[in-house]
């Protein structure tokens, strides 16, 4: 899939990463966005101007199928139980109650996603009912969040940090209570797959999200009694290289032995694919 128009100047780099996420859910295996001046601005916070390079459509390009999507007529969108394509218009189910929201994974993992639920959050407190659990996607991220001033908005709301990773979406703690509703910024809801087989999982926005994290209900997050939170991201990046250890050379790391406990089988050696599956 590929996304081009005039659209694509209000779309972060960020912006784009989550519609590419969710191509997959498409079916799509690839989706692509020309590179422009917001990817370079991008790298260039996180100091890697040099690896900028053009990507545009060949000028005679052909498509099998073209799309228009008005920006301008989108509203807040949410995914009902269990299926990532089951959308409706959060205004349809507003009002259903919620009793744990996580916000941070793969499907919204820029700055400005946890930045904009913890503008939300600030100087208020979440329902008493809710479990707000934050995944920050990375160590860039949450030193970050901790220089705005957005990690102590979020926790003094009521807000549980945990470590990066996949943690909820793949079942990996924060299994919701069963039969119960969970909100999620998460790219699937197939049932189960939270870890809870009689699971709940709402897939929405970090705005909405966050509007019910405040209000105990699915909430679109424009009735609200605030304006779109409007934050200021830094122009640089905490980029810590410090942390990255440079691989082995391949003789050393073939003698390399991979230490684990007993209770951590090794993977059998699978035969060559056929050629015809």
């Amino acid at each position: 899939m590929e996304y081009h128009g005039p659209g694509l100047a209000s779309l972060a780099v960020m912006d784009r990463h989550v519609i590419a996420n969710m191509g997959a859910e498409l079916g799509a295996t690839t989706t692509v966005f020309p590179t422009d001046e917001a990817v370079l601005e991008f790298l260039r916070a996180q100091d890697r101007a040099s690896d900028f390079k053009e990507l545009v459509a060949d000028p005679d390009s052909v498509y099998d199928v073209a799309e228009e999507i008005d920006l301008s007529a989108l509203e807040p969108l949410i995914a009902c139980p269990s299926t990532p394509d089951n959308v409706v218009p959060v205004r349809e189910v507003a009002g259903t109650e919620v009793r744990q929201v996580v916000i941070g994974s793969s499907a919204n993992p820029g700055l400005r996603d946890f930045a904009v639920a913890a503008a939300m959050v600030r100087g208020r407190q979440t329902h008493d009912a809710v479990s707000f659990d934050v995944n920050p996607t990375s160590r860039e991220i949450l030193a970050d969040l901790t220089k705005m001033g957005a990690t102590l908005d979020l926790v003094s709301a009521g807000a549980r940090l945990h470590q990066a990773g996949c943690l909820g979406c793949i079942g990996m703690g924060q299994a919701p209570a069963a039969g119960h509703n969970s909100l999620r910024t998460f790219p699937r809801n197939f049932p189960g797959r939270s870890g809870t087989r009689e699971d709940r999982v709402w897939l929405c926005s970090p705005a909405t999200a966050t509007a019910a994290a405040l209000t105990g209900v699915i909430t679109d997050p424009r009735e609200l009694s605030m304006g779109y939170p409007s934050v200021a991201l830094p122009g640089r990046a905490t980029v810590n290289t410090a942390m990255l250890v440079p691989p082995l050379p391949p003789e050393r790391a073939a003698r390399e032995e991979l230490v684990k406990g007993p209770n951590i089988s090794s993977l059998p050696d699978f035969p060559p694919l056929p050629d015809d599956i």
